[in-house]
């Protein structure tokens, strides 16, 4: 698997060469590392199923996705909810599905903070370091900029200072190493976390939850042709059925791919125009 090499644009067969590889890219909700070997093994299921190469690629963020899926770079992706509901509209992706996660098709953000934390509500972090995951996360970020829109803050305004750490589980560890006064994470991160690593949970506690939105689709550039967007949407959605490759969404906490339901993204929508109207 090549992380970097972003092909032509044109998927188009080639008789000289035979078909050109389909390009996949990522940025991981989970830690990149603990998840890549499970994104290989998915690309290596969609290579075999439609008989052509794929290549994976690997982004920091959400919006280095979107550039690639707009210019061509990448022809799929595994996307971020506030990334899809923030380009959504725009003729460069289209939705292809969603995931299924805990049985839902919705998660949450979860603010943050270290066990020994005297803070009780997000008001009592004002003055304090916060962590963000992405801009263009719902989880790690669009849901509290709203937030602090309806209490006429920004977080310039509200927080002593904060960073983007570009991955849930960095912010997690900043909370539970007292890097950082609070965080906002993704509640599936958490719940991973509780799994793979029950002594980070232990290291903090939950004092805010966001509404609930549709969990993070995997979209399509436009520019695929019908029938190829077809055939991938056909192939996500009946991925469960293969045992092998249970094992490996379940790897991811996926517990299968669901037709798209764009209205689960409206929410995000309309709290992005509230903040971008105001900022």
């Amino acid at each position: 698997m090549d992380f970097n090499k972003v092909e032509d644009a044109d998927p188009a067969v080639s008789p000289a060469s035979g078909p050109k590889p389909l390009r996949l890219a990522i940025s991981s909700v989970l830690s990149p590392k603990d998840s890549i070997v499970y994104y290989r093994q998915i690309a290596d299921y969609i290579s075999r199923r439609l008989e052509r190469p794929v290549v994976l690629i690997q982004r920091q963020s959400y919006a280095e996705v979107g550039v690639l899926l707009a210019k061509g770079g990448a022809d799929l992706a595994f996307f971020s909810s506030g990334a899809y509901a923030s380009l959504s509209g725009q003729n460069e992706i289209e939705l292809l599905a969603m995931q299924q996660r805990n049985g839902l098709p919705y998660y949450r953000g979860y603010i943050i903070v270290p066990r020994v934390s005297a803070a009780e509500s997000l008001a009592d972090l004002r003055g304090k370091t916060f962590a963000f995951s992405d801009p263009l996360s719902y989880s790690g970020y669009i849901a509290l900029a709203y937030t602090l829109e309806k209490m006429h803050q920004t977080p310039d305004s509200f927080f002593h200072s904060y960073t983007f750490t570009y991955s849930h589980d960095k912010s997690l560890r900043a909370v539970a190493n007292n890097v950082a006064a609070g965080a906002i994470v993704n509640s599936l991160v958490y719940e991973y976390t509780q799994l793979r690593s029950p002594e980070l949970i232990d290291a903090i506690k939950i004092i805010g939850v966001s509404e609930a939105a549709g969990t993070e689709p995997v979209v399509v550039r436009r520019g695929l042709s019908t029938e190829q967007k077809t055939t991938l949407r056909q192939l996500f959605l009946s991925m469960h059925e293969e045992d092998s490759v249970a094992v490996v969404l379940g790897g991811l906490h996926i517990d299968r791919f669901l037709p798209p339901q764009p209205e689960l993204y409206d929410g995000i929508r309309a709290m992005l125009r509230e903040v971008r109207r105001d900022s």
